[in-house]
């Protein structure tokens, strides 16, 4: 069956002085992009630095417009698993079905008008993919997308999973394009930052920091580097790429 596939590994390292480029986890990823123009994200997430320590398995399919249409997530926190759940998208509802520790059985079902704009799972590499709602044809600048829908509120995903709805869409900032060398390459890269906070030394946990993001230019929004400041200190950098037909 023809398709294309895009494997990735991002490492996870951190700017905090005490632990100043050390590698705190990582995260490898496949993307199947179908010939009508359907995709899928698989991905495997660590994240080490410290407790509630990370280790998730997600799933999430898009259509050729890159409406999400359906979601898995499994979340272990701290060596326990914590639960696991299924999610499907239509142009008119959201529902889950799942279990986690905290809330038991999970059926949910919210219902809205028109697709959300996308949905949030937490691998850093599906946070790149949010991007596809901005604009590009108007330039540098702000933009906010539709609504959208999460697994976890928390900032690195470690609870539920649920279902969670963001109404009032996502911030995203972009830059323009810039050059970037990582350890997969030097490549063009279109540099965005979501949320609306700009403070860099913002130590508070209730605002999440600027988190800016460098993606591919080919469409597929391949995550080339990211980093997340105040509180957070955190790094992320594309080590490996491949890229091919029909590779399995």
């Amino acid at each position: 069956m023809e398709h294309t596939t895009i494997r990735g590994t991002i490492r996870y390292t951190s700017k905090k002085k005490e632990i100043l480029d050390k590698v705190r986890g990582g995260e490898t990823f496949i993307i199947t992009i179908h010939t009508d123009g359907r995709r899928t994200l698989r991905a495997h997430c660590a994240i080490d630095e410290n407790s509630p320590r990370v280790l998730r398995d997600s799933i999430t399919n898009f259509d050729k417009d890159w409406h999400p249409v359906s979601a898995f997530n499994q979340l272990t926190v701290d060596e326990a698993h914590v639960g696991a759940a299924w999610y499907r998208f239509t142009d008119k509802y959201a529902e889950c079905e799942g279990w986690t520790e905290r809330e038991g059985r999970v059926s949910l079902r919210m219902e809205y008008d028109g697709w959300p704009a996308t949905f949030g799972s937490h691998p850093i590499q599906a946070d790149a993919m949010h991007l596809n709602n901005f604009d590009l044809s108007k330039g540098p600048g702000a933009q906010t997308s539709g609504h959208f829908y999460m697994s976890s509120f928390h900032h690195r995903g470690a609870d539920g999973p649920t279902l969670l709805r963001r109404p009032n869409g996502l911030y995203m900032h972009y830059y323009g394009q810039e050059k970037v060398t990582v350890g997969a390459g030097t490549f063009d890269s279109h540099h965005f930052r979501l949320g609306k906070n700009e403070k860099d030394d913002y130590m508070g946990s209730d605002i999440h920091p600027p988190y800016h993001l460098w993606v591919s230019t080919d469409g597929n929004y391949i995550l080339y580097k990211a980093y997340c400041t105040g509180y957070m200190q955190t790094y992320y950098e594309l080590v490996s790429l491949e890229q091919r037909k029909n590779f399995f």
